[in-house]
């Protein structure tokens, strides 16, 4: 029996990755952070573990007898105070881990990136895992620590270890704690809010269908590769998105409210302005090669209305 290492396990994407590895019948280790919220693992049986991503001695200690390796955590801030931690953790992290799976022997490592690290095609095409990346000059502290990241993990193939890169969309789904930005469109829509969205579309696609990938990628894919985890049919602007969550929700779409100009004004002098001008892509690389799952968003975006009404997020009724 295969055991797996997956950092991030508590998370949303890391959770959804532990369960895919148990209905295997995978050992799963699961990294968390001391007093960090563990609900997701709730009833799984998982061996917790709680070491420092920086630490890569102790790291070592924690893979032995891990035959892969699943790094699917990252610090995740909107923030400008909080860049030199997201280069730490997303940078350095990396490293330590990545060179604690080479030390210690482990065959397969799935390095968990994100869509943001893919570029944008200049002739108005579909984003593919070939696109060059020309975002850095405007890209947040977030997507350039996530870039860097993942160049550090690529080459960790050159020292020998069997590194396959997966890289996200917005994934929908339940157990979204925090929630993430995709959930929390949800969340505003329902109470009547209109929800934030980038000037372009969106690739959407089921956590499930995100953390089958992972495990797909250890299973199928080849070293020194990028594999966008997305839905064909996932790319929405604001207005498909608005329709289908009036369809999944049976609710009118709320009204738009343009921010005042002393609220714009703010948002410019905090830096946050910056979004990309789309997150649009043909993921039809992890498709053909790995048999990424393709679950309809309707049914995505239904499971996770329905995870947010059962545990509170939303008012009585809605």
């Amino acid at each position: 029996m295969s055991r797996a290492f997956v950092t991030g396990a508590t998370g949303f994407v890391g959770s959804a990755v532990v369960r895919s590895l148990l209905r295997r019948g995978t050992i799963v280790r699961a990294l968390a952070r001391p007093n960090g919220d563990r609900r997701n693992l709730e009833g799984l049986d998982v061996e917790l573990v709680e070491i420092d991503l920086l630490d890569e001695d102790n790291l070592c200690r924690g893979l032995e007898g891990c035959e892969s390796l699943y790094h699917v955590a990252a610090l995740y801030s909107t923030s400008d105070t909080d860049g030199e931690m997201m280069y730490r953790t997303n940078v350095g992290g990396t490293r330590a881990i990545l060179s604690a799976a080479l030390r210690t022997g482990v065959q397969r490592v799935v390095h968990t990136s994100t869509i943001g690290t893919i570029g944008q095609p200049l002739d108005g095409s579909l984003a593919t895992e070939d696109t060059p990346y020309n975002l850095w000059p405007g890209a947040s502290h977030y997507s350039k620590s996530k870039y860097l990241g993942e160049v550090a993990a690529l080459a960790m193939c050159n020292k020998g270890l069997p590194v396959v890169v997966v890289n996200p969309c917005a994934p929908v789904g339940p157990r979204d704690i925090k929630p993430s930005s995709t959930g929390q469109r949800i969340v505003d829509y329902m109470r009547g809010k209109m929800p934030s969205f980038i000037s372009g579309e969106i690739n959407f696609v089921s956590v499930d269908d995100v953390a089958e990938g992972h495990v797909l990628a250890a299973e199928k894919g080849r070293p020194g590769e990028r594999y966008i985890l997305g839905n064909r049919e996932g790319n929405l602007s604001l207005a498909g998105f608005l329709t289908l969550m009036e369809r999944v929700s049976s609710r009118p779409r709320p009204r738009p409210r343009s921010p005042s100009p002393l609220a714009r004004l703010r948002l410019r002098s905090k830096g946050i302005g910056y979004s990309p001008l789309s997150l649009a892509c043909d993921p039809a690389k992890a498709i053909s090669e790995l048999g990424l799952p393709q679950t309809p968003l309707i049914t995505a975006f239904a499971a996770a209305l329905a995870w947010f009404r059962e545990y509170g997020y939303l008012a009585r009724g809605a």
